[in-house]
């Protein structure tokens, strides 16, 4: 496994540059008893500590706050020869994204331009060890991970590898809109089309569903039990289906809109390149308050074995098993009605793609 630098450098330039930024410049002057014991708070930098079932542990918690507008020409991780059948593309890399930016500009082209950062809070740096059949103690993987993340992320994304769960969700009339357009129907030969009928009667009801990395052909999220890696695309799993509220539709539309194992719902893919997507907002995009709009839980991970790494997102303190190579970690949070997750596209961005938003000031829409 070779570990790309792109991502890990400028995150440390990021995380030192913050640090340097946060200290204040004043002479230093000692402190009374009485003074000290009016002041309290956390240092900076604290490490933690945990083993796990046969793995050692050190993170290094960053107790800062980082906004930043980051862009990287290529950033590919876990480069080297993969095979099994769960490796479901030949590309070269499990991670790899060219014009890699996190935040975005606004009105890039104009006097007015103004930066919309990408914002961290509580970042950390992960290693894990384990003692070899040698009896050596050796690093056996490394994560960077966020606390808290929202903003936007943008990229041509040509593989991933890990867990990328997002929720799509609008009106049964985009789907039925698109439906239409891609079998070249109108109002009057709709209605002689079963799945574009059915998209008729749902009307304007919300319709959604989560979706994952998958395998291009058949939806598959796992192959033999394990997870695939590599994925090009994302869409909604085999098995799985578009929901409603609608008491009435819910009893017809999980039937109308399953992937059966072909990538196809109601008539229409299910499954998508992640190239079609150049950008996404990791967060809530409604909350302005990074407490209550950043996404949770969100790593990046290299390790030269399968390693465990525990859920900061957890109460429970969970772990995520990750395979050898480059691991992504974008998961929802909690279950069932209480389920946050950390991106949410809308119907139509699911089914045409998302343009990529403007990273760099000037006319350059990528490449800074």
């Amino acid at each position: 496994m070779r570990p790309s630098r792109r991502l890990l450098q400028p995150a440390f330039a990021l995380l030192c540059s913050a640090m340097l930024l946060g200290t204040a410049e004043a002479a230093m002057e000692p402190l009374d008893d009485s003074e000290l014991a009016e002041i309290s708070g956390q240092a900076l930098i604290n490490l933690d500590a945990l083993t796990y079932n046969g793995f050692e542990y050190t993170r290094i918690n960053f107790g800062t706050d980082i906004d930043m507008l980051l862009n990287v020409d290529e950033l590919r991780l876990g480069n080297y020869p993969r095979s099994g059948a769960n490796t479901v593309s030949n590309q070269p890399a499990d991670i790899w994204i060219d014009n890699f930016a996190l935040g975005r500009v606004d009105n890039a082209n104009s006097p007015n331009a103004s930066v919309v950062p990408f914002q961290v809070r509580d970042p950390y740096l992960e290693l894990a060890f384990k003692t070899n059949a040698s009896g050596v103690r050796e690093v056996v993987g490394v994560r960077l991970g966020f606390g808290r993340a929202r903003g936007d992320l943008s990229g041509d994304i040509h593989s991933l590898t890990g867990v990328m769960q997002g929720f799509a969700t609008g009106a049964a009339s985009t789907a039925r809109e698109y439906y239409m357009k891609q079998n070249n129907l109108n109002n009057a030969t709709c209605v002689f089309d079963a799945n574009c009928l059915a998209l008729t009667v749902a009307g304007d009801a919300e319709i959604y569903a989560q979706v994952e990395l998958l395998k291009a052909g058949t939806g598959d999220t796992t192959i033999n039990g394990q997870p695939i890696n590599r994925a090009t695309q994302i869409g909604v799993p085999n098995g799985e289906s578009f929901h409603t509220d609608n008491a009435l539709l819910e009893t017809l539309l999980p039937a109308l809109s399953r992937n059966n194992g072909d990538c196809t719902a109601s008539g229409m893919p299910a499954c998508f390149p992640l190239l079609n997507y150049k950008s996404i907002f990791v967060g809530d995009r409604t909350q302005a308050d990074l407490n209550l709009g950043g996404a949770q839980g969100i790593f990046f991970a290299l390790q030269n074995q399968n390693v465990p790494w525990q859920d900061l997102a957890s109460s429970t303190g969970n772990f995520i098993e990750t395979q050898k190579g480059a691991f992504a970690n974008f998961a929802k949070t909690g279950t069932g009605a209480d389920a946050i997750y950390p991106f949410v596209v809308s119907l139509y961005e699911a089914l045409n793609g998302a343009a990529r938003v403007s990273t760099c000031m000037g006319g350059q829409g990528k490449g800074c």
